[in-house]
């Protein structure tokens, strides 16, 4: 039997950076995974949304079937966007590339560890928002594990995904002075990579201080954009002299820079990838491999007949679908507390059970 299990979605290996953040807007929506559920075709739905790809994870009974709706449901959404570049894995190849993800094996910069963190983010969002289900609670429990082996025996894994791109591509000019616009998540990554280079100094703006950085910016020699505007927003002020500026953002967050050279994400999406050492990449896979059999054979069996399973498919659906209405209403501090209470309740009821079986 397959693994009821699909990815469907689009990366950087065929779209580019305006066609992922188009995918990225769908993903904020409920629509079509909202539809296919109440269909019965997909029962959970988890997305990953990075700067490199916008992928859903499902589960369904017939998988394969699941990942061509989805794909149908998507480009119908988005009618410019070519129909080949959505790519659908279902069943045991969706579980080895799921865990390639992961891993960050499926990266321009090899090994990053900051996928994986996304995907779990992802299957959290899952959660909360009653989308997900009890095969993809197992999925993201095995991700957790994976996650976790990779930690503890490929610890010298030093790619850090797109930030690593960028200071390959500042490493090949003659740069002391970088400033970086963004004080997100993404831009204080970017600020500590490129910190932890010898001899550049490098400073950090936000939009608030962004005209006392307009007037120094010709004493910098690079600036790397790191803000995340729906349309391209910012215009930089002529340089006087070579400058670079690179545009990280998804999408593009520049929209005109008179006198620099410019780089965006693609560009740095294309450059040649960043490769782990023989042996780092040999023991990911593997890791992968021998999760990918685990989760595979897992998914593929058929569910437990037993009090225990009925039990935990019970407090599964009280918690997602019927705690939620019972809480409506109910101001949000409060409502949050019961929902904590009443998960590490029938939580340790569970726990109890089956240490007494």
């Amino acid at each position: 039997m397959s693994p009821p299990l699909a990815v469907v979605g689009v990366s950087w290996r065929a779209a580019n950076t305006v066609v992922r953040s188009q995918f990225a807007a769908l993903a904020a929506e409920l629509e079509p995974i909202a539809s296919l559920r109440q269909a019965g075709y997909v029962s959970g739905a988890a997305c990953v949304t990075t700067c490199s790809r916008t992928e859903w994870i499902i589960t369904a009974d017939q998988p394969e079937w699941a990942g061509s709706l989805l794909r149908g449901a998507l480009a119908s959404r988005l009618p410019d966007v070519a129909p080949e570049v959505i790519q659908v894995r279902a069943g045991t190849a969706a579980v080895h590339y799921l865990l390639r993800v992961v891993v960050g094996l499926d990266s321009v910069a090899e090994g990053e560890s900051a996928v994986g963190r996304q995907v779990l983010k992802a299957f959290e969002l899952a959660r909360s928002t009653g989308v997900s289900d009890g095969r993809l609670h197992r999925v993201w429990k095995h991700v957790e594990r994976l996650i976790h082996s990779r930690r503890d025996e490929v610890p010298g894994a030093p790619s850090l995904g797109v930030q690593s791109l960028v200071r390959e591509v500042l490493r090949e000019r003659p740069v002391k002075t970088v400033a970086v616009l963004g004080r997100g998540e993404f831009g204080q990554a970017m600020e500590r990579s490129l910190k932890a280079v010898p001899g550049w100094e490098v400073s950090t703006w936000t939009r608030q201080s962004m005209d006392t950085m307009f007037s120094q910016v010709n004493s910098f020699d690079a600036v790397v954009v790191c803000t995340g505007a729906a349309t391209p927003w910012l215009t930089l002020p002529a340089r006087r002299k070579h400058g670079i500026v690179i545009d990280a953002g998804a999408p593009p967050q520049l929209r005109s820079a008179p006198g620099w050279t410019t780089v965006g994400l693609d560009t740095l999406l294309a450059r040649p990838e960043l490769h782990l050492s023989e042996v780092d990449r040999e023991r990911l896979g593997e890791l992968v491999t021998t999760a990918s059999t685990t989760l595979t054979g897992e998914l593929a069996a058929p569910a437990p007949a037993s009090a225990l399973a009925a039990i935990d498919a019970e407090r599964f659906t009280f918690l997602n679908e019927q705690l939620p209405q019972l809480l409506a209403g109910i101001p949000a501090k409060q409502a949050r507390r019961v929902r904590q209470a009443v998960g590490a309740f029938t939580h340790q009821l569970l726990k109890k059970t089956r240490e007494a079986s």
